[in-house]
């Protein structure tokens, strides 16, 4: 078989090792993060790397993509990752890709690759690559919930750059997806006798013994104490073969972190509030123990510019948690202090432990982040960075423009009025949809 050119050696996840010395920026605007990714292109020298859950059709996206195209004409490797069935709904007649290769006749030695995570079996409706990296010439590195999509402008959202010795496990990581994504396109594009098609992906490879790819990173004085985390479900499946139930028990770096981490008050930003198993119990167990827990989650009218059944779904899950203690807040949108957006919906991933300890990232803290989604986030130690977080947080939770406190009887009173449909949501078939979903 083709793929047999392909060494591939055990896809077992990677605990990363903390880097010291990083320098983490704050890119809480979104409109002012597309401006710095169309910059990092267009000075890009060597490569620029992108993993997304999707790539749309129109305004910024097209752009980045003729920058992109730009740069890989005069000389700089392009790759780019994301998932079959969003990007095609997002753009059904391939407008973004068309506009990547629309001059491949320029014949630039760069590599131009454009991969797509195809639906898998498993008893799920797809693998997604549900990541989001902005790598670029390995020395800078954007981690977050945003996507390439002039939606994002609608969402309350956070993205961090990173720079300095983590980024160089980000492109690790990077690398190891890229390489997994390739394997499988000499398996499913490559017939037995068509070596050359293996070979030209083959030739996508890269290596860290390539010092374009992994620079001597810069170290930055009183900097962050930084690592990645990532939940490679994907290379689960391929060499585990999970099915049903067991995908939501499936091993999950990012999860396993936080509930194996100590705090006296914790703040989070959850898209909806559908927990694993593990998660919940660790969200009961801190509870328990008296534990401050705040945590910013969306209403039913925010979930309801993409989706309300997701919020249907976890209401019995914010009742229990409320009921044991949580501070619940809900968002209810608000205008963007940054560019005048309206921000409709809450997507924001983070994690705040204490004063000084965060997680950010593309994982929802939700069971469909750990059972078909492959995700990455950056953990790091930082009194500025995340004191500037709580200082959003606290105003936040706070303010009664922004958000509602949701107290038990709130809560009571909803799942009443919805019984019917939250009875509907969590019957066997439809319960596994919405779990995978969010």
């Amino acid at each position: 078989m083709a793929c047999g050119l392909l060494v591939m050696g055990s896809l077992s996840a990677k605990v990363y090792d903390y880097t010291e010395d990083n320098k983490v920026s704050l890119l809480e605007d979104a409109r002012a993060a597309v401006a710095l990714k169309l910059e990092l292109v267009r000075n890009a020298k060597h490569h620029v790397h992108i993993m997304t859950y999707y790539w749309d059709k129109d305004g910024y996206p097209i752009e980045l993509m003729q920058e992109l195209n730009n740069a890989h004409a005069r000389g700089v490797d392009v790759r780019i990752m994301t998932s079959y069935i969003p990007s095609v709904t997002m753009d059904f007649f391939g407008k973004s890709k068309k506009t990547l290769y629309r001059n491949a006749y320029l014949k630039s030695k760069a590599i131009l690759a454009y991969m797509k995570m195809v639906p898998g079996n498993n008893q799920s409706i797809t693998n997604n690559i549900h990541e989001k990296i902005f790598l670029v010439d390995g020395e800078k590195a954007i981690l977050g919930g945003r996507n390439i999509s002039d939606n994002d402008f609608r969402a309350k959202d956070l993205e961090v750059m990173l720079e300095g010795p983590v980024v160089n496990q980000v492109q690790k990581h990077f690398e190891k997806m890229f390489s997994f994504l390739v394997m499988l396109k000499v398996k499913d594009d490559c017939s037995k006798k068509n070596l050359q098609c293996a070979k030209k992906l083959n030739n996508t490879e890269f290596s860290e013994k390539d010092e374009g790819f992994y620079p001597e990173q810069p170290r930055f004085a009183n900097g962050a104490r930084a690592r990645i985390l990532t939940n490679e479900i994907l290379f689960q499946q391929h060499e585990k073969d999970y099915w049903g139930e067991e995908r939501f028990f499936a091993q999950d770096d990012i999860i396993d972190t936080v509930v194996n981490t100590e705090f006296t008050k914790l703040r989070a930003y959850n898209y909806f509030v559908i927990p694993t198993t593990r998660y919940k119990l660790y969200l009961e167990k801190k509870l328990a123990e008296g534990k401050s827990i705040e945590m910013i989650s969306n209403s039913r009218g925010t979930a309801a510019a993409i989706s309300d059944k997701g919020y249907l779904y976890g209401l019995p899950e914010m009742l229990n948690l409320t009921t044991r203690g949580l501070h619940l807040y809900q968002w209810l949108g608000s205008e963007s202090e940054h560019g005048g957006d309206h921000l409709h919906y809450l997507h924001e991933k983070v994690m705040l432990f204490d004063d000084d300890h965060a997680i950010i990232g593309s994982h929802n803290f939700g069971s469909g982040s750990t059972s078909v989604s492959s995700e990455i986030a950056v953990e790091f130690y930082s009194e500025s960075v995340v004191g500037r977080l709580i200082d959003i947080f606290d105003e936040e939770k706070t303010n009664e423009l922004k958000t509602n406190r949701a107290s038990v009887s709130f809560l009571e009173k909803e799942i009443k009025e919805n019984d019917g449909m939250i009875k509907f949501l969590h019957m066997f078939f439809v319960r596994n949809i919405i779990r995978e979903l969010y």
